[in-house]
């Protein structure tokens, strides 16, 4: 769901009328855009105002009419999903207030890190303007990064203790969009009809639609769509005061360079459990640098800021601009023996699943495991060959009480701590991500194995 089809929903969200499907992809929505957040917590304020002033009946909402006339102007058609927010809006959506509603009852006070002067702020939005206007017309990009993460894990997942690995993206602008994400062990690709997901050896998703940023891949896009990450970075430091510093060097190749650097905070709690895990939960340094001569964005840098000390965690070390990129660039070849993702279904007895808790499901999941009883295992999880390798004969020591983390509340997930002996006698202990599934109702593994 994008920005426009979530302005749309907005309405019917608030008045519990989305069916569960509809309603899913709204909360997922809202778990990555700051925008409509904020959005859904304004009309839910003046939904309460006018319902106290009588203004409202069971048969007749006022909320709809308002919200149109407010977001008519917004609205622009296009083929796929919007490409909305800058790299820090989507990356720092922690900068004022994450508001959770009536779901977390609370609203997190977001602190400036630095102090900066009025004309260092102005530094800042001139070097990004001219940096903004020189991006202006890009017709493709390639990106080429490292990042601390793990080879097959999700793309904004990042590890500081981890080593480096390689990230890449291909994107075209056109009138029929297309992209592809790379790391070692994961690949994303769009290719104007389709989007799919391939993570090695031997598992694979399909969406029959076209996405603009599928499968965590945000905060890249963010990064290729330059021109309008510059632009709406420009605009939230006057808007809000967000404070910079700015900096004139030397390059290696001795060419003159302003380096703009933004701190910020997430507004997580540093005992939250996804605190500093993606890069929407991370305490961060972005780092920018542009060339002087032609406004052109050179790098990238974020650091992690954590109790253990600030750390470098992803550097984008390529940027061509409009560079010819090969058709079979979108072209994903999966191998055969893959295991396809499929849709839920609703089982005969649906009800005994649907009627557990997450701790009554991960159990279940767990124990099917260790008798190898794949199809009973297979109502919680997609089992594919490496999975069943890895988790066949486990056995499970104990279970904890369920959690929940600032975003997971958003989501759905509930997280299980969970300690296993695996087939090879070695003892794991994690937590297991586990949501309903809006179909079915049943309770499917998300993560954490």
């Amino acid at each position: 769901m994008n920005c426009i089809e979530c302005k749309e929903y907005l309405v019917a969200h608030l008045e519990d009328t989305l069916d569960p499907d509809t309603a899913a992809d709204f909360r997922l929505h809202l778990a990555t855009c700051e925008e409509c957040r904020l959005l859904l917590e304004s009309s839910a304020a003046l939904q309460k105002r006018l319902l106290q002033r009588g203004r409202m009946t069971a048969d007749v909402s006022q909320v709809g009419p308002v919200m149109d006339r407010i977001n008519r102007p917004n609205i622009v058609e296009q083929s796929i999903e919007t490409e909305r927010g800058s790299f820090m809006n989507k990356l720092l959506k922690w900068r004022w207030t994450l508001g959770m509603g009536a779901i977390a009852s609370a609203a997190v006070l977001i602190l400036v890190a630095i102090i900066a002067t009025p004309n260092m702020q102005v530094a800042a939005e001139e070097i990004m303007a001219k940096g903004a206007n020189a991006m202006a017309k890009l017709s493709s990009i390639h990106l080429r990064g490292q990042l601390r993460t793990l080879p097959a894990d999700n793309f904004s997942y990042i590890a500081p203790e981890m080593d480096f690995v390689t990230i890449e993206l291909w994107k075209e602008f056109g009138p029929v969009p297309k992209w592809r994400v790379d790391k070692p062990g994961r690949i994303a690709v769009m290719d104007g009809q389709t989007t799919m997901l391939y993570i090695k050896p031997d598992y694979a998703f399909k969406l029959p639609k076209p996405s603009a940023s599928a499968f965590d891949t945000q905060w890249l896009h963010d990064i290729a769509n330059i021109n309008q990450a510059l632009d709406d970075e420009m605009a939230s430091i006057k808007k809000h005061g967000w404070t910079t510093t700015v900096a004139h060097e030397a390059s290696s190749d001795g060419k003159a360079k302003s380096v703009v650097t933004i701190e910020a905070k997430s507004g997580y709690n540093n005992d939250d459990y996804l605190k500093n895990i993606f890069f929407c939960t991370a305490d961060t340094q972005r780092v920018y640098e542009f060339d002087d001569q032609t406004g052109f964005l050179t790098s990238a840098r974020i650091f992690l800021h954590a109790a253990t000390g600030t750390k470098l965690i992803f550097e984008l070390t390529q940027i061509d601009c409009n560079p010819k990129i090969a058709s079979d660039i979108f072209k994903l070849q999966i191998p055969e023996g893959v295991t396809w993702k499929e849709e839920m279904q609703v089982l005969p007895d649906n009800e005994k699943y649907a009627s557990m808790t997450s701790e009554q499901a991960a159990r279940a999941f767990f124990e099917a495991c260790g008798r190898d009883d794949w199809k009973e295992a297979g109502k919680f999880c997609t089992m594919t060959g490496s999975l069943k390798d890895y988790l066949g004969g486990v056995k499970l020591i104990s279970l904890g009480t369920s959690f929940t983390s600032m975003l997971s509340i958003i989501s759905g997930a509930q997280f299980v701590p969970y300690e296993i002996k695996m087939k090879d006698g070695q003892v794991k202990k994690f937590n297991i991500a586990l949501k309903r599934d809006p179909h079915t109702k049943r309770w499917f593994v998300d993560g954490g194995l």
